[in-house]
């Protein structure tokens, strides 16, 4: 899969011990994407992590199948 950006968190420490990361990519049409990973992971992983990716539904106030989908604009 080709991106445009992707960043990866820095680690967020949870209140009963652990970590993880949000790893948050842009593909080519502006689509959004996220996940979260282990603390530790590494470059390779953050890739085949974005590779697996599944399109799944998205979640908002008012789920409306009609409502534009999150993108943002190509510059």
């Amino acid at each position: 899969m080709q991106v445009r950006g992707c960043r990866v968190s820095a680690p967020i420490r949870q209140p009963w011990g652990g970590a993880c990361r949000i790893v948050e990519w842009i593909d080519t049409t502006g689509q959004i994407s996220r996940r979260v990973v282990a603390e530790n992971v590494t470059p390779d992983e953050v890739r085949a992590t974005i590779d697996r990716h599944v399109e799944g539904r998205k979640y908002m106030l008012y789920d409306d199948e009609r409502a534009p989908r999150q993108t943002l604009p190509r510059r």
